[in-house]
């Protein structure tokens, strides 16, 4: 998650949606007043080879304290007011409502079956004992698959003022440059990064996946109807 004061915009990052990589191209024009939150040990590394700026701002301040947190300090754990996957409500939350209002707040979405194929693998590459095969990995756990609409909604109603199309990626993060004053080479930088790619295997296509897997379709259909509604995604 990125909040930037200098360019007046916030970047709420969805699960499984090239968030990593985009987040450090967006950090690249961060100010020391804005808060980035911090990524996986391997994404810092490769964010502070690129020169850009790293966690900044996200730990709870002092003035914020209860004593449940002085005893956390003394241990060495520091309490975050801010994190990588914070949902909308969460962050509104926390901000003045003049700057929830008036900033510009985008995410990305993606195709929910190409998304799921994407997710899976993860969970194969980080050992999860339930990834064993997709189909019952898929059924097993319905509503977790939602997360994103838990990050970008808010009361079952959209927060954010754009979002940025997976697979239009070119032609949306355009659109994001201009709005949140951005150079138009946002696009190339965040291209390059390729951040967390190589996990899924190239001849895992999402049709291969779902072939036959009519109950996962329909699952799809149900979980992700709006997103497939305003989108116009399929299979």
């Amino acid at each position: 998650m990125i909040l930037s004061h200098k360019h007046r915009f916030i970047f709420l990052k969805t699960t499984k949606t090239a968030g990593s990589s985009l987040e450090m191209a967006l950090s690249k024009y961060c100010g020391p007043e804005d808060i980035i939150t911090p990524m996986s040990p391997a994404d810092e590394h490769k964010r502070s080879s690129l020169g850009y700026p790293g966690p900044r701002n996200y730990i709870l301040p002092r003035s914020e304290y209860r004593l449940k947190d002085y005893v956390n300090r003394l241990i060495g754990r520091e309490r975050r007011k801010y994190h990588k996957h914070m949902p909308a409500a969460e962050l509104r939350a926390k901000l003045d409502r003049g700057i929830w209002d008036e900033y510009f707040k985008f995410a990305v979405v993606r195709n929910p079956f190409d998304y799921v194929v994407s997710l899976y693998f993860w969970s194969k590459r980080d050992h999860d004992p339930s990834a064993a095969g997709f189909r019952p990995w898929l059924l097993s756990r319905p509503r977790k698959l939602a997360r994103n609409r838990q990050i970008t909604h808010i009361d079952g109603r959209c927060a954010v003022d754009f979002m940025v199309r997976y697979e239009h990626f070119e032609q949306d993060l355009g659109e994001v440059a201009r709005r949140a004053g951005l150079p138009a080479t946002l696009y190339a930088e965040f291209r390059a990064i390729g951040a967390k790619a190589g996990v899924r295997p190239k001849q895992a296509t999402t049709r291969e996946m779902f072939a036959g897997f009519d109950e996962g379709i329909e699952l799809i259909h149900e979980l992700f109807s709006d997103d497939i509604a305003e989108f116009g995604y399929t299979l």
